[in-house]
């Protein structure tokens, strides 16, 4: 264990600081999914395992890189808590109060959620119709979920199963709902989209988001999560690495199929988590002779609100920048994720690192306050959306994409035109 720490210098400090967070959540009783709280466990957690350094690739940060990651992270806690102190404190001690359940028309909701799941299954049906069956059972999952296939119209339909979670997940709960119908229904229906899903169209972005979104609902809805449960799940998930890393020494040096199929299996879950730590430090310091993805002027911010004007795709070809898939800044071809930092940078420069974290970290914090005062169907709903983004910024930017834009719109739109009055009891 003493060899592992002084060979892993930064992932020791990083693991202790989200063991430190967890207990500090524990002992003052707090949320868990807080938006500090949220942002500072998965990026301490997710750059402890890079630095973990099983690939060559993940070489350690330069300066600048080491600035900017903690910069952020400052700079979005830094908001929260001024918030927090400032402006909200004189709510925290409350009970939050809860939308009335005769105020809110679940019915209407529920023939909204299933209008979109029909779109879903729309979707689906446009897989089968291409590939002849759903993608996890046909002959070859790689080739029908490689960019040589177009779905066209279709991909949108089928990669909005995370909204139909939402939608069916939020009525799952009787603390909220209070037709029981509805709430069986929807009990079948959200965990069988998500399977559906990935039988359909195999993708580890809508596993984690149909599944973070029901742990998040389950949390503010039923039952606020226990940190014990959540460190468990964290000590497990320690000990395996701790194993991969023991295992992955043992098997050093040696040229086996055994040896060589264990190095495989442990590196390709490793890599999906380090390349955003690797491919962010390989574009904030870029050789003299390597040219990266040229200043936005802050246009490319707004891609993701325009996209379906077809104006983002214009103005990038017309610019030479790259697409959604970071082309020209990746440091192994086919792992090509940056994080929301590597976005802000090219579109805003060093200062858009500090001042969007902060700006993105009072926004939480207001809608957060807001929630936890006066518990609304829309509020939950859009809080859980945006919180599962902070905890995955350091894996996708969900602002630069039209579809995210959709889903919170449509979102809005149901629990706006379903709360029929705006009275609440405690």
């Amino acid at each position: 264990m003493f060899s592992l720490i002084s060979e892993y210098p930064e992932t020791t400090v990083l693991s202790l600081i989200v063991v430190g967070l967890l207990f500090y959540i524990w002992r003052a009783k707090k949320d868990f999914f807080s938006p500090a709280s949220v942002y500072i466990f998965f990026q301490c957690l997710t750059l402890a395992i890079a630095y973990l350094q099983m690939d060559r690739a993940m070489t350690p940060f330069h300066l600048k890189t080491w600035g900017v990651w903690l910069g952020a992270l400052l700079s979005f806690t830094s908001a929260c808590l001024l918030y927090q102190w400032g402006v909200a404190q004189k709510h925290l001690n409350k009970e939050p109060l809860l939308e009335t359940k005769s105020l809110y028309n679940w019915k209407w909701h529920f023939v909204f959620s299933c209008v979109i799941l029909a779109i879903y299954l729309v979707g689906i049906y446009g897989i089968i119709h291409i590939v002849g069956t759903l993608i996890l059972f046909s002959g070859a999952p790689s080739h029908w979920t490689s960019p040589l296939i177009n779905y066209g119209v279709y991909a949108q339909f089928f990669s909005s199963a995370p909204l139909v979670v939402m939608l069916f997940g939020a009525a799952m709960f009787k603390s909220v709902n209070p037709v029981r119908w509805i709430r069986i229904v929807s009990r079948v229906v959200a965990p069988l989209v998500a399977v559906l899903s990935i039988c359909a169209y195999p993708s580890r972005t809508t596993l984690f988001m149909s599944v973070g979104f029901l742990v998040i609902l389950f949390n503010y809805l039923r039952k606020q999560i226990p940190v014990l449960l959540i460190a468990a799940f964290l000590a497990l998930g320690i000990s395996a690495f701790v194993f991969v890393a023991s295992a992955r020494s043992q098997y050093l040096g040696n040229n086996s199929i055994k040896a060589m199929t264990l190095n495989a299996a442990m590196t390709m879950p490793y890599r999906y988590v380090a390349n955003n730590y690797w491919n962010l430090d390989y574009v904030l310091n870029p050789d003299p002779d390597r040219h990266i993805h040229s200043f936005t002027y802050g246009i490319d911010f707004f891609a993701g609100m325009l996209e379906y004007s077809g104006a983002p795709g214009a103005i990038r070809t017309s610019m030479g920048w790259d697409g959604l898939f970071n082309e020209s800044v990746q440091k192994i071809p086919g792992y090509n994720t940056t994080g929301y930092l590597w976005e802000v940078y090219k579109d805003f420069g060093l200062p858009g690192c500090f001042l969007f974290p902060f700006l993105a970290g009072l926004a939480l914090s207001v809608l957060y306050e807001r929630m936890n005062r006066e518990r609304t169907m829309r509020r939950v709903m859009l809080y859980v959306f945006m919180i599962y983004f902070v905890g995955f910024w350091f894996f996708l930017a969900g602002y630069k994409q039209g579809l995210f834009w959709v889903w919170g719109v449509l979102m809005y739109v149901i629990s706006t035109i379903c709360m029929s009055d705006r009275k609440r009891i405690a």
